[in-house]
């Protein structure tokens, strides 16, 4: 279990680095067109990972509690951490501009619907992403998937609760809201965010691919994976406008594949290379503040 967890991590660290990417001018060699998809690989991978870790532990109250007091400190000091950050940049570009006379780009806390009082409060309850009352994108911009994920563990957790380890009835769950997405999220889209309803879908999507993952015993080597891999990627372009599909889709099944690969094969011992596997248990951090060091 320890290589299979150290190789999602560092498919995490490449995520991340597409979404870096992609921030980058157009016009730069480093610019990655979509890029931004990445955060979508993260919902589908925590989607996997949570419920690998946490489905079958997650059978009371206290349970719960526990479970979202690890997510929230988690995340929560390196979302803080960065929104001061960026209050800084701005206060500092104020100063510049204002007091000395220095240019300094646009006037500091422009464009002024970015950076509101109530935006920064939202964020420092992680709210910003969740319901439709106000910018998701303000401050930092990267935080809005740490304020989603946050409150989709929690859907998470209740749901765990309630179903108390029965798989069936969650899978059962996670297909009605994927299946009927579109109508549900049309409805809730009055009180919520439709970042919030995406990062749910996909976090579920990943969810059920685990439960798959369970299913299959047989372990693929490096052929059988760069075979399937290949499979599935042709496939998925030439019906993905036909069947409308999502990229989650394809996500999630190179998730699959990589978690079924042998222990042996040369593609897992790549992926366990001990730089990237770190790379990806930073990822988080060097998300959350690649744009405001690209600012």
């Amino acid at each position: 279990m320890k290589n299979k967890i150290n190789r999602l991590e560092t498919l995490r660290g490449f995520a991340a680095l597409a979404v870096a990417l992609f921030h980058y001018p157009s016009t730069s060699f480093l610019f990655i067109k979509g890029g931004h998809f990445g955060v979508y690989f993260f919902f589908a991978l925590s989607g996997f990972v949570i419920c690998l870790n946490y489905f079958e532990k997650l059978i009371n109250f206290k349970n719960l509690v526990k479970f979202q007091y690890k997510r929230f400190f988690r995340l929560y000091p390196i979302h803080i951490f960065v929104l001061f950050v960026v209050l800084s940049i701005q206060i500092l570009k104020l100063i510049t501009i204002n007091f000395y006379n220095l240019p300094a780009g646009n006037e500091a806390f422009s464009p002024h619907e970015w950076y509101t009082l109530k935006d920064f409060l939202r964020h420092l309850i992680l709210t910003q992403s969740i319901f439709n009352d106000g910018y998701a994108l303000s401050w930092n911009s990267a935080a809005w998937t740490i304020s989603t994920e946050f409150y989709t563990y929690l859907v998470f957790g209740i749901i765990c609760l309630l179903v108390r380890n029965n798989k069936l009835i969650f899978i059962l769950i996670s297909l009605m809201f994927i299946f009927f997405f579109e109508k549900i999220s049309s409805f809730l889209q009055i009180y919520f965010n439709h970042l919030f309803l995406n990062c749910l879908n996909t976090f579920f999507l990943g969810c059920i691919f685990y439960f798959i993952y369970e299913k299959i015993k047989y372990r693929l080597n490096d052929i059988t994976f760069i075979i399937l891999l290949i499979i599935s990627v042709f496939i998925f372009i030439n019906l993905q406008s036909y069947l409308n599909l999502e990229y989650n889709i394809l996500f999630c099944i190179i998730i699959l594949l990589v978690s079924i690969l042998k222990e042996e094969t040369k593609i897992n011992k790549l992926l366990n290379f001990s730089p990237l596997v770190y790379f990806g248990t930073i990822s988080y951090s060097f998300y959350m503040i690649h744009q405001s060091v690209l600012y």
